[in-house]
């Protein structure tokens, strides 16, 4: 059975590197352009096609993925080290044996990707103001991640799934129909990605990441460096995000983050009212309780009704309507009120967010306030029904 979490992962990991691909065959199809020569090629022809709903949410779509092809070519061309708390940088990449690192890599993926992030937001725009169907082949999906033009096995979609565990059912024959609810799942998930990446560029990691680069590099010159009880990448990195906490994010990036996943919460409520309403049944993405994955994936009616509630969890927390419990001030475990972080307040006015001043709480002041607080209680309702697999069940739902 498929994993969730790490299927929606592996299609959130996918190009302003790609080189010029080979002239398109006139009577080539978007599907044959796209297995023979990668996704900035198939996403040319599509623009270039007839407007339509399902010509538009196919482009959307391969934007989408050209944002993270755009992350992972960045990686293969400075460390392929999986970072799994950033956008299409958690599955394993190949040793490329000519990288060449950049303490700005970080900056440059997520700028990049960010480009193909905004433009599948307008074509998936387009496409949800009107209906489609639209079937896509699985199979013809690959990433151009060593930025040679050429499909290598290792850069294929499927290829990328099974590196993070996650199989399709037996008699999968690669074809997954896409209809207008999935236009809302597919816009919640660029607007994570975007939220996500804003918020990365927010904290401008490059000056942190190049302090610890070039002092890790003087230090190996003077002679063996020791992880004592961590290994030297682990410390690196721990230092680099320490350094980076340091400060006051960019103000602009962290109000466009709230506003993508303020978005994020209205695009996947629209998913599961449309997706409820369906009454076919042909080879699903996200099923509805009475509807089957082409997976294999089951989803029932307590299940969805428990991601509702998530999401409105969440959506209060985005809104200010509730507030994030703080350690350092003792709340009522089963208060419905009490003193929080107003975490809206702080994405639209973020202060310094050194980790020193959060633990002691001089970071955490300025945002604390008295009013309903948000609890775990929906979210560990829905780990159960999940069977304990909530987290997998909450990225494929987005």
């Amino acid at each position: 059975m498929l994993k969730p979490l790490q299927f929606a992962l592996a299609g959130c990991a996918l190009a302003a590197c790609t080189p010029a691909s080979a002239p398109t065959a006139p009577d080539a199809t978007w599907q044959d352009t796209l297995a023979e020569q990668g996704l900035a090629a198939a996403e040319s022809q599509l623009a270039e096609g007839p407007q339509s709903a399902e010509n538009d949410f196919l482009l959307g779509g391969i934007q989408f993925l050209r944002a993270s092809e755009a992350i992972m070519q960045v990686r293969y061309q400075n460390s392929s080290t999986s970072l799994a708390l950033l956008p299409g940088m958690r599955n394993s990449l190949p040793a490329n044996p000519d990288a060449a690192f950049d303490p700005a890599f970080i900056e440059t993926a997520m700028r990049q990707a960010l480009v193909h992030l905004a433009s599948a937001e307008a074509s998936l725009t387009r496409a949800a103001a009107q209906d489609m169907a639209v079937e896509v082949p699985l199979h013809a999906i690959w990433f151009d991640v060593n930025s040679n033009g050429t499909r290598d096995e290792w850069e294929s979609g499927l290829a990328v799934m099974a590196d993070l565990n996650a199989s399709p059912s037996e008699d999968f024959d690669g074809l997954i129909r896409f209809d207008s609810a999935d236009v809302h799942w597919l816009k919640a998930y660029v607007h994570v990605m975007s939220g996500m990446a804003e918020m990365t560029l927010a904290t401008d990691p490059t000056p942190a990441i190049r302090t610890v680069y070039e002092s890790r590099r003087e230090m190996d010159a003077l002679g063996p460096v020791e992880g004592m009880f961590l290994d030297n990448e682990t410390i690196d990195t721990i230092a680099a995000v320490l350094l980076t906490l340091r400060g006051t994010p960019d103000q602009s990036r962290t109000q466009a983050a709230h506003a993508h996943f303020k978005a994020m919460i209205r695009e996947n409520q629209a998913f599961w009212s449309a997706v409820m309403e369906e009454t076919d049944n042909e080879r699903e993405w996200l099923p509805n309780p009475e509807q089957s994955s082409a997976f294999g994936v089951e989803v029932d009616a307590e299940m969805a009704a428990g991601w509702q509630a998530v999401l409105a969890e969440i959506e209060d927390v985005l809104n200010g309507d509730a507030l994030v419990p703080y350690w350092r001030l003792q709340n009522d475990p089963n208060a419905e009120t009490g003193v929080g972080v107003n975490v809206a307040k702080f994405l639209q006015d973020p202060g310094d967010m050194d980790i020193i001043l959060w633990l002691h709480g001089a970071g955490a002041a300025p945002y604390l306030e008295r009013g309903k607080l948000a609890h775990l209680d929906a979210w560990d309702r829905f780990a159960r029904m999940t069977g304990g697999d909530g987290l997998m069940f909450a990225a494929w739902f987005n």
